[in-house]
Protein backbone atom coordinates (compact mmCIF):
# COMPACT_ATOMS: atom_id res chain seq x y z
CA UNK A 1 0.00 0.00 0.00
CA UNK A 2 1.40 3.44 -0.79
CA UNK A 3 2.49 5.54 2.14
CA UNK A 4 1.63 9.14 2.79
CA UNK A 5 4.15 11.97 2.60
CA UNK A 6 4.01 15.13 4.68
CA UNK A 7 3.61 18.69 3.45
CA UNK A 8 1.98 20.49 6.39
CA UNK A 9 -1.58 21.36 7.29
CA UNK A 10 -4.21 21.79 4.63
CA UNK A 11 -6.47 24.81 4.43
CA UNK A 12 -9.96 23.40 4.26
CA UNK A 13 -12.70 25.51 2.73
CA UNK A 14 -16.39 24.84 2.92
CA UNK A 15 -17.81 23.21 -0.18
CA UNK A 16 -21.57 22.95 -0.23
CA UNK A 17 -23.17 19.94 -1.81
CA UNK A 18 -24.15 20.84 -5.34
CA UNK A 19 -25.63 19.30 -8.42
CA UNK A 20 -23.61 18.89 -11.57
CA UNK A 21 -25.13 18.00 -14.91
CA UNK A 22 -23.26 15.09 -16.41
CA UNK A 23 -22.75 14.21 -20.03
CA UNK A 24 -25.52 12.12 -21.60
CA UNK A 25 -25.10 8.42 -20.93
CA UNK A 26 -23.39 6.49 -23.68
CA UNK A 27 -25.52 3.40 -23.10
CA UNK A 28 -29.26 3.16 -23.69
CA UNK A 29 -29.87 1.32 -20.43
CA UNK A 30 -28.59 4.37 -18.58
CA UNK A 31 -30.79 6.86 -20.43
CA UNK A 32 -33.40 6.80 -17.66
CA UNK A 33 -30.89 8.17 -15.15
CA UNK A 34 -31.51 11.62 -13.78
CA UNK A 35 -28.64 13.21 -15.69
CA UNK A 36 -27.32 14.78 -12.51
CA UNK A 37 -25.02 13.77 -9.71
CA UNK A 38 -24.29 15.23 -6.33
CA UNK A 39 -20.90 15.76 -4.73
CA UNK A 40 -20.97 15.86 -0.94
CA UNK A 41 -19.17 14.80 2.20
CA UNK A 42 -19.39 11.10 2.99
CA UNK A 43 -21.65 9.89 5.77
CA UNK A 44 -21.31 6.65 7.73
CA UNK A 45 -24.11 4.98 5.75
CA UNK A 46 -21.96 5.35 2.57
CA UNK A 47 -19.17 3.10 3.85
CA UNK A 48 -20.46 -0.22 2.48
CA UNK A 49 -21.08 1.24 -0.99
CA UNK A 50 -17.67 2.96 -1.00
CA UNK A 51 -16.01 -0.32 0.02
CA UNK A 52 -17.71 -1.96 -2.96
CA UNK A 53 -16.46 0.76 -5.33
CA UNK A 54 -12.94 0.39 -3.94
CA UNK A 55 -13.08 -3.39 -4.36
CA UNK A 56 -14.48 -3.35 -7.90
CA UNK A 57 -12.09 -0.64 -9.09
CA UNK A 58 -9.08 -2.20 -7.32
CA UNK A 59 -9.82 -5.56 -8.89
CA UNK A 60 -9.57 -3.90 -12.32
CA UNK A 61 -6.40 -1.99 -11.44
CA UNK A 62 -4.58 -4.69 -9.45
CA UNK A 63 -5.73 -8.01 -10.99
CA UNK A 64 -2.74 -9.94 -9.64
CA UNK A 65 -2.95 -8.65 -6.06
CA UNK A 66 -5.40 -11.39 -5.09
CA UNK A 67 -7.88 -8.98 -3.57
CA UNK A 68 -10.90 -11.12 -2.78
CA UNK A 69 -12.99 -8.64 -0.88
CA UNK A 70 -12.90 -5.17 0.61
CA UNK A 71 -15.62 -4.84 3.19
CA UNK A 72 -16.68 -1.91 5.33
CA UNK A 73 -14.18 -2.82 8.06
CA UNK A 74 -11.26 -2.87 5.61
CA UNK A 75 -12.49 0.35 3.98
CA UNK A 76 -12.63 2.01 7.40
CA UNK A 77 -9.09 0.80 8.14
CA UNK A 78 -7.75 2.15 4.86
CA UNK A 79 -9.45 5.54 5.23
CA UNK A 80 -9.10 6.05 8.98
CA UNK A 81 -8.51 9.74 9.72
CA UNK A 82 -9.21 10.78 6.13
CA UNK A 83 -11.85 13.14 4.79
CA UNK A 84 -14.02 11.65 2.06
CA UNK A 85 -15.98 13.30 -0.73
CA UNK A 86 -18.62 11.24 -2.53
CA UNK A 87 -20.18 11.63 -5.96
CA UNK A 88 -23.65 10.10 -6.01
CA UNK A 89 -26.26 9.62 -8.69
CA UNK A 90 -29.87 8.82 -7.84
CA UNK A 91 -28.90 8.63 -4.14
CA UNK A 92 -26.26 5.97 -4.88
CA UNK A 93 -22.51 6.60 -4.37
CA UNK A 94 -20.66 6.14 -7.67
CA UNK A 95 -17.24 7.65 -6.88
CA UNK A 96 -15.19 8.91 -3.96
CA UNK A 97 -12.00 10.71 -3.02
CA UNK A 98 -10.32 10.22 0.36
CA UNK A 99 -7.80 12.78 1.52
CA UNK A 100 -5.28 12.68 4.34
CA UNK A 101 -5.76 16.35 5.24
CA UNK A 102 -2.57 16.97 7.21
CA UNK A 103 -0.39 16.00 4.26
CA UNK A 104 -2.43 17.13 1.26
CA UNK A 105 -2.37 13.47 0.19
CA UNK A 106 -5.10 12.11 -2.09
CA UNK A 107 -5.07 8.52 -0.84
CA UNK A 108 -7.98 7.06 -2.81
CA UNK A 109 -9.71 8.35 -5.92
CA UNK A 110 -12.04 5.79 -7.49
CA UNK A 111 -15.02 5.86 -9.82
CA UNK A 112 -17.32 2.84 -10.04
CA UNK A 113 -16.25 1.05 -13.26
CA UNK A 114 -19.86 1.20 -14.52
CA UNK A 115 -19.67 5.02 -14.39
CA UNK A 116 -16.38 5.67 -16.18
CA UNK A 117 -16.17 8.27 -18.96
CA UNK A 118 -19.16 10.33 -17.86
CA UNK A 119 -17.39 13.34 -16.36
CA UNK A 120 -17.90 12.21 -12.78
CA UNK A 121 -14.19 11.78 -12.05
CA UNK A 122 -13.34 15.17 -13.53
CA UNK A 123 -16.06 16.88 -11.49
CA UNK A 124 -15.06 15.05 -8.33
CA UNK A 125 -11.43 16.10 -8.86
CA UNK A 126 -12.46 19.75 -9.29
CA UNK A 127 -14.56 19.55 -6.11
CA UNK A 128 -11.66 17.89 -4.27
CA UNK A 129 -9.30 20.69 -5.28
CA UNK A 130 -11.88 23.33 -4.37
CA UNK A 131 -12.21 21.81 -0.92
CA UNK A 132 -8.61 20.90 -0.14
CA UNK A 133 -6.65 23.40 -2.21
CA UNK A 134 -4.44 23.14 -5.25
CA UNK A 135 -1.41 21.65 -3.47
CA UNK A 136 -2.23 17.94 -3.55
CA UNK A 137 -0.13 14.83 -4.13
CA UNK A 138 -0.91 11.17 -4.73
CA UNK A 139 0.76 7.92 -5.59
CA UNK A 140 -0.41 5.93 -8.60
CA UNK A 141 0.47 2.43 -9.69
CA UNK A 142 2.82 2.73 -12.66
CA UNK A 143 0.79 0.15 -14.61
CA UNK A 144 -2.46 2.10 -14.14
CA UNK A 145 -2.23 3.93 -17.46
CA UNK A 146 -5.88 5.03 -17.41
CA UNK A 147 -5.49 6.82 -14.08
CA UNK A 148 -2.14 8.34 -15.05
CA UNK A 149 -3.66 9.72 -18.26
CA UNK A 150 -6.57 11.14 -16.26
CA UNK A 151 -4.27 12.94 -13.80
CA UNK A 152 -2.13 14.34 -16.64
CA UNK A 153 -5.29 15.57 -18.40
CA UNK A 154 -6.24 17.31 -15.15
CA UNK A 155 -2.86 19.11 -15.20
CA UNK A 156 -1.07 17.01 -12.59
CA UNK A 157 2.65 16.24 -13.00
CA UNK A 158 4.41 12.89 -12.69
CA UNK A 159 7.61 13.48 -10.74
CA UNK A 160 10.91 11.59 -10.71
CA UNK A 161 10.67 10.80 -6.98
CA UNK A 162 10.85 7.14 -6.06
CA UNK A 163 7.32 5.99 -5.31
CA UNK A 164 8.13 2.63 -3.83
CA UNK A 165 6.82 -0.83 -4.48
CA UNK A 166 4.19 -2.98 -2.82
CA UNK A 167 3.99 -6.75 -2.91
CA UNK A 168 1.19 -7.79 -5.24
CA UNK A 169 0.54 -4.31 -6.63
CA UNK A 170 3.85 -3.40 -8.25
CA UNK A 171 5.60 -0.05 -8.39
CA UNK A 172 4.21 3.40 -7.67
CA UNK A 173 4.85 6.89 -9.02
CA UNK A 174 4.31 10.24 -7.32
CA UNK A 175 1.91 12.55 -9.12
CA UNK A 176 1.46 16.11 -7.87
CA UNK A 177 -0.45 19.21 -8.77
CA UNK A 178 1.81 21.91 -10.23
CA UNK A 179 1.55 23.88 -6.97
CA UNK A 180 2.65 20.87 -4.90
CA UNK A 181 5.46 20.02 -7.33
CA UNK A 182 6.71 23.62 -7.36
CA UNK A 183 6.69 23.77 -3.55
CA UNK A 184 9.06 20.80 -3.53
CA UNK A 185 11.19 22.08 -6.43
CA UNK A 186 10.00 19.23 -8.64
CA UNK A 187 8.63 21.03 -11.69
CA UNK A 188 10.03 19.51 -14.88
CA UNK A 189 12.13 21.66 -17.18
CA UNK A 190 10.06 23.62 -19.69
CA UNK A 191 11.51 21.54 -22.54
CA UNK A 192 10.30 18.31 -20.88
CA UNK A 193 6.64 19.37 -20.83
Amino acid sequence: MPHRSGQGAVRRTELPAYLIRRRPAAHAENSARSGQFLIRDAVSSDREALASILFRASRDVFPLAGIERIDKTEFNRQTEGESILVAEEDSRPVAFASIWDAEHFLHHFFVDPDYHRRGIGRSLMVATMMRYGSSLSLKCNTANTRARAFYRAMGWIETDEPGGESQGTGSWIWIRTPVAAAALGLLPDEQDR
